[in-house]
């Protein structure tokens, strides 16, 4: 099933996705739009949540709003966030699931995880770095950690809105060359 959606991009291996698709989980659960409903609502309502909590935080790090303080409402809104992550990653995971093949063969699928991994490793390692108490690389960390959630989410709009390559519009003509 290489190039479904027109690209040579790496995705993740047919057989590993075909291994999920015939499931018993997946079996089970595919079909039931209800379900594949709440799953999305939640992965949307989580993300939101963390993308908007993490931007309070960072813009805060860039240096924005100066004379404001967030001190006392940090760990609330860091656990917060926490929370939202975990919802939006089981939720992901479980949309994964009820749709492996047609999900994990999306362009920017791989691209997506590979981020949300930099993502996670930013967050636990780069971010506990002694030097992060300098002004200048917190500037730099708030800066790549809204980069690449924001790209995170910027591949989740490209999959969602990408179709399937349809072989047999190679043999049509390009209306434009008439």
């Amino acid at each position: 099933m290489p190039n479904v959606y027109g690209t040579e991009l790496p995705h993740l291996p047919t057989t590993l996705l075909v291994a999920l698709a015939t499931s018993e989980f997946r079996l089970w659960m595919y079909g039931n739009r209800t379900l594949y409903g709440v799953f999305r609502f939640f992965h949307l309502l989580g993300m939101a949540g963390f993308l908007g909590m993490l931007m309070l935080l960072e813009v805060k790090r860039l240096g924005f709003f100066v004379g404001s303080t967030l001190q006392s409402a940090r760990l609330p809104i860091i656990r917060l966030m926490n929370i939202a992550f975990i919802v939006t990653l089981v939720a992901g995971i479980l949309l994964f699931l009820y749709d492996p093949i047609g999900v994990g063969l999306h362009t920017m699928f791989l691209p997506k995880l590979l981020l949300i991994v930099a993502g996670l490793v930013h967050a636990s390692f780069i971010e506990r770095l002694p030097s992060m108490r300098r002004p200048l690389p917190r500037r730099a960390a708030a800066l790549v950690a809204l980069t690449v959630w924001v790209l995170v989410i910027g591949c989740s709009t490209w999959n969602a809105v990408e179709r399937p390559f349809n072989p047999a519009d190679v043999h049509r003509s390009d209306p434009r060359q008439d």
